[in-house]
């Protein structure tokens, strides 16, 4: 049902689309002249306006101008006596979404309606689409000196045709990248067609990508758009090659086929593993790697990018209440100090899933240490209970982080195993385990 402001200086011709209306299941309301009819827009907030034309004071065109003007964008029918071409034309540039003459015929009243109703639901849904679509790039990226220069690259890399490989641990955000590289260049319009290389046998890898006499490729379902490769680094030899001679001369053959088919498609690949390794292992062609090296794009950790975390806890904070429902007010300081400590091994990804977690199941009006889980809580505490900072390599990091966990367990669950144990989902025989292996004495 929708709220419609009927605008007309005929007492009769308003009571007549308000009865059509009405039995059509909407609400109405209604105004006698155009300065009536603005002060009832910024009040009633309707949701379409049938506007006759010629009214005294103010008439139908300066309404819509007025509207226009303010940025307003309700949609608007217009409906006059005076059919002529030229003032439907007039009407149109001056924001009417269509124009219907009286007398009207009832049937077809409420076609344009509906069809006003249905095109303002499109738009809105496009323009929250675009806004969220804005939104997720804008704060999952992040704004560290580390991601504005990958953003740099990743709009280098729309400005043309090569392919692009995009190298990054596991959930930094490598197709998002991908994603804004085919936003921002001429194919986005187009298709953007994922294939999950490591999810596929290499007997399959072929027949997905180039498809067989009985199968579309996917190479050919990319047309004029993007063919995602996500981690390229598993696809196997005689795909390689063949993904090398698409690179090289943009046609290909279907698996079994001898026809050669054009190809207008671009190729984006990702990476966890730096492909220059994989080349001196044997395992990549160095002229697919080479092919690829024309536009490279590298995603920090976001370890190394911890300036991003509290505009990425403020995204998933509103993503999730949105989702859920809830009205909280943001993260607690010293769950926010946690979360900047954390080593976050799983990057963007994990923060994400921390922090829908903790907005699912947290009781109080903002995110507090308690809600965080036992990982990220182990990270925060002080050296009197063995504690270690994170300093040195990776995976020196990693180690002293498995300690911090461990040692808040502990010291949460003062000094008994059990209980620690139940703490960090690991049975007493596990724990004791690795305090041996950490070297980790129980308090």
């Amino acid at each position: 049902m929708a709220k419609i402001l009927l605008v007309d200086d005929n007492p009769q011709n308003i009571e007549l689309l308000s009865l059509r209306l009405e039995a059509a299941g909407h609400s109405t309301l209604e105004a006698r002249d155009g300065e009536q009819a603005l002060k009832l827009i910024a009040e009633q907030l309707p949701d379409l306006m049938i506007l006759d034309m010629q009214m005294p004071k103010v008439d139908g065109l300066q309404v819509l101008k007025a509207l226009r003007e303010d940025r307003t964008d309700l949609p608007v029918v217009v409906i006059s006596a005076f059919a002529t071409v030229e003032r439907a034309v007039e009407a149109m540039k001056a924001g009417a979404l269509d124009f219907i003459t009286k007398p009207f015929d009832p049937t077809h009243l409420e076609l344009v309606v509906e069809r006003a109703l249905e095109r303002n639901n499109l738009e809105a849904q496009n323009r929250f689409l675009t806004e969220e679509l804005n939104a997720r790039y804008h704060f999952v990226m992040g704004q560290s000196a580390g991601m504005e220069k990958a953003y740099e690259r990743m709009l280098r890399a729309s400005a043309n045709e090569a392919p692009v490989l995009i190298q990054g641990e596991s959930g930094t955000g490598k197709e998002i990248a991908a994603r804004v590289i085919h936003r921002e260049s001429e194919r986005r319009g187009g298709p953007f067609v994922t294939i999950r290389c490591g999810a596929l046998a290499p007997d399959m890898q072929e027949a997905e990508l180039f498809g067989t006499p009985e199968r579309k490729a996917k190479v050919e379902l990319a047309a004029g758009g993007v063919l995602f490769l996500d981690e390229v680094g598993k696809l196997g030899a005689p795909c390689q090659a063949r993904l090398e001679t698409l690179l090289s001369t943009h046609g290909f053959t279907r698996t079994g086929g001898s026809t050669t088919i054009p190809a207008d498609v671009r190729v984006i690949g990702t990476t966890t593993t730096d492909l220059d390794s994989l080349v001196a292992a044997g395992s990549f062609s160095a002229a697919l790697n080479e092919l690829f090296s024309a536009a490279h794009v590298v995603i920090p950790p976001l370890r190394e990018r911890k300036d991003d975390i509290p505009e990425l806890v403020s995204y998933f904070v509103e993503k999730y209440n949105r989702e859920v429902g809830r009205p909280l007010t943001g993260v607690s300081d010293s769950a926010m100090d946690a979360l900047t400590a954390y080593h976050w091994a799983g990057n963007v990804r994990e923060l994400a899933n921390i922090i829908e977690r903790a907005v699912t199941t947290g009781a109080d009006e903002q995110i507090e240490m308690a809600d965080l889980g036992i990982a990220v809580r182990g990270m925060v505490g002080a050296s009197p209970s063995g504690m270690v900072p994170l300093v040195g390599t990776y995976s020196e990091q990693l180690v002293a982080a498995r300690r911090n966990i461990i040692m808040g367990a502990l010291r949460d669950a003062e000094g008994d195993m059990q209980k620690a144990a139940v703490a960090l989902e690991l049975t007493p025989v596990d724990l004791n385990d690795m305090l041996t292996e950490l070297g980790i004495r129980k308090t």
